[in-house]
């Protein structure tokens, strides 16, 4: 069934985080909000079809990722609604600057030819975005909210060395070079 699965060399940091984050999904339902762990949970399905179209891994919904990313994009939608709603404003600023970091992707995923026409721009939007997260994570410490600062961290990780490749990124210079 999901017979390119065995040839995908997945390093074990990645497993790790992968573990970890569905750990925080376990750990917000039992100590946290209802919307917290769907949140959790649903960006943890949308950072794996990343990577399983990232490393171009065949699946039998490979014609239904592109509907199933936008529906759960939907769902970080109406958790972002039930943030601001309950004013919990740093939620809402995490997660707007998390809104803007899947744009990015979006872009890259759907649109590849943009973001190698305008490698600076996309370099600079995703720089932008990473140091406001790590922003949030400032933020949640000052607040002493240790389970969010953590889940910051680990979600900048993952979506740093999953997806992006943060490595990368940081060394633009030297790659436009």
């Amino acid at each position: 069934m999901f017979s390119n699965l065995s040839t995908l060399r997945y390093p074990a940091f990645k497993l790790v985080i992968v573990g970890l984050l569905t750990l925080n999904v376990f750990v917000y339902t039992f100590t946290d909000t209802a919307t917290k762990a769907l949140d959790a949970l649903v960006w943890l399905v949308l950072l794996i079809l990343y990577e399983l179209e990232t490393n171009q891994v065949a699946t039998p919904l490979d014609h239904w990722l592109p509907k199933l990313r936008s529906s759960l994009i939907m769902l970080i939608v109406l958790v972002f609604i039930s943030y601001f709603n309950s004013k919990e404003w740093l939620d809402v600023i995490n997660s707007i600057l998390w809104f803007i970091l899947i744009a990015l992707l979006e872009i890259e995923v759907r649109w590849p030819d943009y973001t190698s026409r305008q490698p600076k721009a996309y370099w600079l939007a995703t720089v932008t975005v990473f140091a406001g997260l790590l922003a949030m994570v400032i933020a949640w410490l000052w607040k002493l909210a240790w389970l969010d600062a953590y889940d910051a961290v680990l979600w900048i990780v993952a979506f740093g060395a999953i997806e992006v490749d943060i490595f990368q990124v940081l060394q633009f210079k030297k790659l436009s070079s």
